[in-house]
């Protein structure tokens, strides 16, 4: 039989089961205890693996929250190390500017233009016997000569250089190409002024020209030769020694020794009169000095064949 004391202890777990009848609690009672026991020792079983389970989940929670709390201290410091250098290089910058204060360059670059569209002729002289001309024909003169002369107005004629020595009188042809825009002329007569004029000439003396649209585009027409533009005037340089500008006495150096001495013209004067050609004066100035009666137009300082003039 039940004891009251344990019949009361444990009535509310009585309760709780529902296998059991009002028969079976008061006919078998032990079997209703050993039902509680197990019920009992099954949800305290149950509650200590949560507790378990509940414990392991916080290490672990502790653990990672130690980790990150590592892991932003060392970022912290890594931070303050940053800073630390970059204070310290920009202090070493500071005081090198300071020391050495930059300077400020501009830089300037400039890209020359093939052409400047503009009907232009000019000569320069590059030695006493060599011109070197450049020129260009506008855009709007060159449609001039297409109205006037038709579309094949270029495949109908070809350029020309009329090289003109104002001093002595005559004019020199240089035929020349549609491709270039400047070109180098050989003159035989130095210290003598110099125009040239640009032009095209007709392949065929007999090609049809229609006068009204010459005279409407204002065009000149010579013949078979059309000019477009004139030069400016050019001197060439002289080619020889002007012994009347010289004085009897002329100081000469010798670029190989750096050995000043003087030599009296005067003799020199009276062999080869008041002008000459560059080389017989230094041939006759020189002749002691020039091996074989040859004399060398190199450059004696840097012994090279390259610097010779013709």
């Amino acid at each position: 039989m039940l004891k009251n004391e344990e019949f009361e202890k444990n009535s509310n777990d009585i309760l709780k089961i529902e296998d059991f009848s009002q028969k079976n609690i008061f006919s078998n009672p032990n079997e209703l205890i050993k039902k509680i026991k197990e019920r009992n020792n099954k949800e305290k079983a149950e509650k200590a693996k949560q507790i378990n389970e509940n414990a392991v989940i916080e290490k672990i929670k502790q653990f990672l929250s130690k980790i990150i709390s590592m892991q932003e201290a060392e970022e912290e410091l890594n931070t303050a190390e940053e800073e630390k250098v970059k204070k310290v290089s920009s202090n070493k910058k500071e005081k090198s500017e300071k020391k050495n204060p930059k300077k400020d360059y501009t830089l300037e670059y400039y890209d020359l233009p093939y052409r400047y569209n503009e009907t232009i002729v000019k000569i320069l002289a590059q030695t006493p016997k060599k011109l070197f001309v450049y020129w260009d024909v506008a855009d709007s003169d060159r449609n001039r000569y297409l109205n006037a002369f038709g579309d094949k107005f270029f495949e109908i004629t070809y350029p020309v250089l009329l090289v003109y020595n104002e001093d002595k009188k005559y004019v020199k042809e240089v035929p020349i190409n549609d491709f270039a825009n400047s070109w180098y002329i050989d003159i035989d007569d130095p210290k003598t002024k110099y125009t040239i004029q640009l032009g095209r000439k007709f392949i065929n003396r007999n090609q049809s020209i229609n006068v009204e649209k010459i005279k409407e585009n204002n065009i000149n027409l010579q013949t078979d030769y059309l000019p477009f533009a004139n030069s400016n005037v050019l001197e060439a340089p002289n080619d020889h020694v002007l012994l009347e500008y010289l004085s009897d006495r002329v100081t000469f150096r010798d670029v190989k020794t750096n050995r000043e001495f003087v030599k009296d013209l005067r003799k020199t004067k009276t062999i080869l009169g008041k002008k000459f050609n560059v080389n017989d004066f230094y041939q006759n100035q020189y002749d002691e000095e020039l091996s074989e009666g040859t004399f060398d137009m190199a450059n004696p300082s840097s012994k090279l064949s390259s610097s010779t003039f013709k």
